[in-house]
């Protein structure tokens, strides 16, 4: 039997010395406490160095997705299909064995022995390979940090992530906006409580309070850039016949500055959900066609990275689906 194995320092293959102590046992810790008694279980029989760095790479992502690169490829049909030796490979991953077979049509095993046996290898490694643990450390480190920064560059759940941050910031602004234009018009109603009945939206009503400022100030203002003619004259009216209490400048001050800040957030809100839109038509256009960009961010949002949701649950479908249908009522 031979065992395939991975280094940063390249494509090793080692041949089994005793398997019958292999099929027999799944503890191999004392076997390779030193290396002498790992030499008695294991013996390399090829060694291919990598190139550089990229080779190094190039090899560790295809071990970790179950891939057979051109490297590996070749390394193994220049070792053993060339070489002629007729012996079954271990490989501690079963879908690299699958590839491995359907590719060279070479015999691959793997089992928890194995693995048991990847570990005292991988503890034994240096002197196994005649490479000193320091080199041996530098060149785990190098690649380690070529695999993280692959990751993090070729990660297909990245796509959408930009999608998650911008519906999970939207609704942020939703539930502060909804607190701040709460508390602007429990706030301002004690002074004039019967604009609340007469401007029901509540960015234009943040604007009047803004513009208004104290309500003896109404007929003087001119509110057209906000609201219509008949609600621009009924404003007018009530405030000289209004039930409100009088409040100082300074609460009108902090009361501006309030209607200020919601102003702000919600031309930010306006901008961030335009961009969620484009960002949606553009990464799952269909998904967006069937329950809009709302929903379908949302539902990227609870079932995680955009490739899983085809297996997300259909009460989640449902519920968000029906969420969408009451908002729209």
């Amino acid at each position: 039997m031979l065992v395939l194995f991975e280094t940063p320092a390249g494509l090793s293959l080692f041949k089994v010395l005793d398997e019958k102590k292999i099929t027999e046992s799944t503890d191999f810790a004392k076997d390779f406490e030193t290396p002498e008694g790992a030499s008695k279980i294991v013996k390399l029989k090829a060694f291919k160095k990598f190139k550089d760095n990229t080779d190094a790479l190039a090899a560790a992502t295809g071990f970790i997705e179950g891939k057979i690169g051109k490297g590996l490829k070749k390394f193994l049909k220049k070792v053993v299909i060339d070489g002629g030796l007729q012996e079954q490979i271990a490989v501690q991953d079963a879908t690299l064995g699958k590839a491995i077979k359907d590719s060279l049509d070479l015999p691959c095993v793997t089992s928890s022995a194995i693995s048991e046996l990847y570990r005292g290898i991988r503890q034994q490694a240096p002197s196994l390979l005649g490479i000193s643990e320091e080199n041996m450390g530098l060149m785990s480190l190098g690649l380690a940090h070529s695999l993280s920064r692959y990751k993090l560059k070729f990660s297909p759940d990245k796509v959408d992530t930009m999608i998650i941050q911008a519906i999970t910031l939207l609704d942020d602004i939703d539930k502060e906006l909804n607190n701040y234009i709460m508390r602007c018009r429990e706030w301002y109603g004690w002074h004039f409580p019967e604009l609340t009945r007469i401007i029901t939206d509540n960015l234009v009503y943040a604007k009047v309070v803004q513009a208004l400022g104290e309500r003896t100030n109404a007929t003087s203002t001119d509110f057209s850039e906000y609201v219509t003619e008949d609600i621009e004259a009924e404003i007018k009216k009530t405030s000289e016949i209004s039930m409100g209490t009088e409040i100082s400048e300074e609460d009108i001050m902090n009361i501006q500055y309030l209607c200020t800040q919601i102003t702000t957030i919600s031309e930010y809100r306006a901008q961030l959900y335009e961009y969620l839109k484009n960002r949606m038509n553009a990464i799952a256009p269909n998904l967006t066609i069937l329950v809009g960009e709302l929903v379908g961010a949302r539902l990227i949002a609870h079932a995680g990275p955009l490739l899983t949701l085809p297996s997300t649950p259909r009460q989640l479908f449902r519920f968000l689906v029906l969420r969408k249908l009451c908002s729209e009522l």
